[in-house]
């Protein structure tokens, strides 16, 4: 799109000149040489304008059309007790085949698939193709809430400041950050672990 608009530009510097240059002449007939160039008709304008806008409607429609097929994936979250629900919603024109989901952290670089721990049922399958409007509903097993919290705290220490989910497609990686409640559910689950292996420990 961008260098359509320049080739535009250009003709309209082409033509301001042409038309600097004939009424340069035309108000000045006795100091230059007399040289108009031939315009044409006012039917060859019309075609000729026609043609080139034409083109251009053409051009940008196209542009937009590729714009507008692509994947766009909404990924929606809510903590609830030893419950994280995530949605993965798709909202391009384009189909999205979900190949994968899981942790990241920009600040270590490392990735964590979550598929195991969290999410049962045939609904939640993966690889899976949405096409608009469809989503696939991801909720965590309240037996593998606390495994899930372990591993995100080991993997991505105990701050978890930059955590995201990542939604992996044949064609990108979408992302959203986690939840703060989820966040802190994880680390009020590993310390129920503790509080009550110690008082285990104690009586």
């Amino acid at each position: 799109m961008k260098y359509l608009l320049l080739i535009v530009a250009f003709i309209a510097c082409i033509l301001c000149g042409f038309a600097g240059l004939t009424m340069g002449v035309n108000l000045n007939p006795a100091t230059t040489t007399r040289y108009v160039p031939n315009w044409g008709s006012i039917g060859d304008w019309v075609s000729g304008l026609g043609a080139l806008l034409a083109v251009g409607v053409a051009l940008w429609q196209s542009y937009i059309q590729r714009k507008e097929d692509v994947e766009d994936l909404v990924i929606n979250q809510a903590q609830g007790n030893d419950r994280w629900r995530v949605s993965v919603v798709s909202k391009g024109k384009r189909p999205a085949r979900v190949q994968w989901i899981g942790f990241y952290s920009r600040e270590i670089d490392t990735i964590l698939p979550i598929k195991s721990f969290v999410f049962h049922g045939d609904d939640a399958s993966l690889p899976q193709t949405l096409s608009y409007a469809e989503d696939i509903q991801f909720v965590t097993r309240p037996d593998l809430f606390l495994d899930l919290a372990i591993n995100a705290v080991v993997t991505f220490d105990d701050s978890l400041k930059d955590l995201e989910i990542h939604v992996k497609t044949t064609l990108g990686v979408f992302r959203a950050p986690v939840l703060e409640e989820t966040k802190d559910a994880f680390r009020a689950a590993i310390k129920k672990q503790h509080d009550d292996y110690v008082n285990a420990v104690v009586v």
